[in-house]
């Protein structure tokens, strides 16, 4: 076909029509993806702004909602519990976040729990029950090995303890009020739930928003405290326990008196946490391993007339002790076991259910150190309890420099 007046062929005019109008196609396809990404982009940002507003008003105004949102990889929509709200006059109160899913769908996301302690400890009504039950004799995946590993992580301080404690997912900051106002100390504990094992980024995170809000709930109620800053350092919580002997930090008292007392029916296994100066609460579980109780059985049989039956040793009554120290204002409201529900008050010393308490006085502050031992525990180690018990108080005591100890009697060991 002979070209046109421009030059071209039909067919190459048809060509050109054909790729202008795809290209006007492409072109609006292209403004109208660019609308909808703005459109998005506004829903998306007012959905943050409301989810920062209902973070503000159900946590009391007491953490960063940029930052609340900005935990376990983000979130822009989230929804507030109803049941939990933030009210800094209030002695006891929480707020609870969900991150928004799919539609209906909503998880766990961040919790703040807020605990305002009065000067006069005689107002405080709290209850708290001292006694444990470190492992799961049910449901356990090893159930030939109990005491393996615990159900959960012993406390660690935050540097040297000053600011709080942190656990597996969870961080706990207090500051401690000056004498004279209407509050003693505040507590704020922050939690996140996160898809998998927290990093020490995210601790480092959660510990800000937890100092955050005691700072804020302690300007708010008139507390002068100082609150001192996050560490760099955030050991990781373990829950398996290893050998009792080579034990350090809150258990490294245990491994120097059985190296002195020599170890006999004493735990083989033990769960310790880092040891803080100034921590407000630290644990050390120690425990027996299978081979350690069918060692110690036959002697045991031969010393009661209703002996416990092995097997429910190795399963469902394992042999366990664990050691606390709580100083200042967690020392309150404390009870033991079901059994009595005895008050474990600090200036105090004695024994109930199963729990053997001393006191001192730590930097000023009331202080109680606990052993828990374990029922059928309790008739093997009889003998034992005592030395164990103050070895145990003389390291706490020590470390921390605290005066005016308090111990139980000689016979507080000697019956049940």
């Amino acid at each position: 076909m002979p070209p046109g007046p421009t030059g071209e062929t039909a067919g190459s005019g048809r060509l050109r029509t054909a790729l202008n109008a795809l290209f006007c196609l492409v072109a609006v396809a292209g403004i109208g993806l660019s609308v909808w990404a703005i459109v998005m982009q506004v829903i998306d940002l007012r959905a943050r702004s409301e989810s920062r507003e209902r973070i503000e008003a159900g946590c009391g105004g007491l953490v960063d909602p940029d930052a609340v949102l900005g935990l376990n990889g983000g979130a822009d929509r989230v929804e507030m519990s109803d049941r939990h709200r933030i009210t800094t006059g209030r002695s006891d109160s929480s707020c609870v976040v969900y991150r928004v899913g799919d539609p209906g769908t909503t998880y766990g996301h961040f919790s703040l729990g807020l605990t305002l302690s009065p000067s006069n400890p005689n107002a405080d009504e709290r209850r708290v029950k001292v006694d444990h039950e470190p492992f799961d004799y049910f449901t356990g995946e090893n159930r030939d090995d109990v005491t393996a590993v615990a159900q959960y992580a012993l406390p660690h301080p935050l540097g040297d303890g000053a600011l709080g404690e942190y656990g597996t997912d969870t961080v706990t900051v207090r500051a401690v009020c000056e004498d004279g106002g209407r509050i003693s100390s505040v507590e704020a504990e922050a939690e996140v739930w996160h898809d998998g094992p927290l990093t020490s980024e995210d601790r480092r995170d959660l510990s800000r928003l937890a100092r955050q809000a005691a700072e804020r709930a302690a300007a708010e109620n008139s507390c002068r405290a100082r609150v001192p800053e996050v560490p760099s350092a955030f050991p990781e919580p373990r829950t398996a326990l290893g050998p009792a002997a080579t034990a350090g930090g809150t258990c490294a008292w245990y491994g120097r008196h059985a190296a002195v007392q020599g170890r006999g029916e004493l735990p083989d296994r033990a769960l310790a946490a880092p040891a803080g100066k100034a921590s407000a609460h630290d644990s050390c579980l120690l425990a027996m391993s299978p081979e350690g109780t069918e060692r110690i059985w036959p002697a045991y049989e031969k010393s009661t007339s209703r002996p416990v039956d092995l097997d429910k040793a190795l399963t469902l009554r394992p042999l366990w002790l664990q050691t606390d120290t709580l100083v200042g204002d967690g020392t309150r409201g404390l009870r033991t076991g079901a059994a009595n529900r005895t008050s474990v008050r600090p200036g105090t010393a004695g024994s109930a259910d199963g729990t053997w308490w001393a006191s001192s006085v730590c930097d000023g502050r009331p202080a109680l150190h606990l052993m828990q031992v374990s029922y059928t525990y309790v008739d093997i180690l009889r003998d034992r309890l005592g030395p164990l018990f103050r070895a145990y108080v003389d390291d706490a005591t020590a470390r921390r420099g605290c005066t005016d100890v308090t111990f139980p009697e000689a016979s507080d060991f000697a019956r049940s």
